[in-house]
């Protein structure tokens, strides 16, 4: 677990702290850098990055084509805000933590594949604050600009109980998303984005911009009407959702049949199937396939995977990975990232021999 000064904590992290590629810039874990960003160009890029912050997230691109994101954060006294922007839907799921409470906007207005649990999020919404909710799922749309404000629960519950809001309290615990007027809604953006964007050395004013930022959300809550909060629960099928994508990622190099899956998680073969259909358009088999093409990029990038698992070749890692056709391999791999895996590979060499060099 990695933890930057004053951000909150998290869970499982990655084995590997680091990719091959020098554009993934980020600060090593004994460094108190109070802000930094990095460029990301695959879905386990980005997972590095909520890594460093003690996070721990498996991240997928639903979409085919080169991803190109942009990853951000600054910590104040107590409260972490990140920025993420996408070309391509991506899937996050994982643990946010068991003292994590988040605020989280869609800030450039391409929310249209935003999913929170695999649900639809609305026009002007903030959402993530349920105190009590410990994992995380969630998609972020093509195109899209995602801001997160990331506190502690009992802070912010405590914070809350300090102004005798204690029925309001009892409000964020069965709702996970709120409805914001557009002036809300901008006047949060904006703040959250002018902090992402102006980090400050003085401890004193970080603990102060904590504060206010705290203020601005209960305000928020206080003067939004009750219909405009969503109750929340996590439906049995949205479980299903998480503990499938869990699965394909701690046994991405184990592929079975739809039947097996089944059985292991509890479900029948139609639960999956609509399951998946509703919220991604594809089938459980199709899901895991992708997952699987997720992680064979993710070894192409990063030599020190390929040399703990002796693996050296192309061939070797689809094999590993359960692609037995090389042809069908190629041609799903390339579809779904926009190149061959050789050319992933040759990058990746060429960059860490860049690396060596300097």
């Amino acid at each position: 677990m990695h933890n930057l000064p004053e951000c909150c904590g998290g869970h499982r992290v990655l084995q590997v702290a680091s990719a091959t590629t020098s554009h993934l810039s980020i600060p090593p874990s004994t460094s108190p850098s109070l802000s930094w960003s990095t460029s990301f160009r695959s879905a386990s890029e980005l997972a590095t990055a909520l890594s460093r912050l003690g996070k721990s997230f498996d991240v997928l691109q639903l979409s085919a084509g080169p991803l190109q994101g942009h990853f951000s954060v600054v910590h104040l006294k107590d409260l972490s805000i990140i920025s993420i922007q996408t070309n391509q839907l991506l899937l996050l799921n994982g643990e946010r933590g068991s003292d994590s409470i988040t605020f989280s906007l869609e800030t450039s207005g391409n929310f249209d594949d935003h999913r929170i649990f695999c649900r639809a999020i609305e026009p002007h919404s903030l959402h993530g604050f349920k105190p009590d909710l410990n994992e995380s799922h969630f998609q972020l749309t093509a195109g899209s600009t995602t801001v997160i404000a990331i506190t502690s629960a009992k802070k912010f519950c405590s914070f809350l109980e300090c102004y005798g809001e204690l029925e309001l309290l009892e409000n964020l615990y069965t709702c996970n998303s709120l409805r914001l007027n557009p002036k809300q809604y901008s006047k949060i953006s904006k703040q959250l984005l002018w902090y992402l964007n102006n980090p400050l050395n003085n401890a004193e004013l970080r603990s102060m911009h904590t504060g206010h930022i705290f203020t601005l959300m209960l305000e928020a809550f206080k003067s939004t009407d009750e219909e405009n909060f969503k109750s929340f629960e996590i439906a049995p099928r949205q479980k299903l959702i998480y503990e499938l994508i869990n699965w394909g990622f701690e046994n991405s190099s184990n592929p079975v049949r739809l039947d097996e899956i089944s059985n292991i998680l509890f479900s029948s073969r139609r639960t999956l199937i609509q399951g998946c259909k509703e919220n991604f358009n594809i089938g459980p088999m199709e899901l895991l396939r992708l997952i699987r093409l997720e992680e064979v990029n993710f070894h192409l990038r990063c030599s020190e995977l390929r040399a703990a698992l002796d693996l050296k070749k192309v061939g070797d890692i689809a094999n590993h990975f359960g692609f037995s056709s090389r042809g069908h391999f190629s041609a799903a791999y390339q579809n779904h990232f926009g190149e061959t895996p050789r050319q992933t590979l040759s990058k990746a060499n060429a960059q860490q021999a860049m690396d060596v060099k300097a």
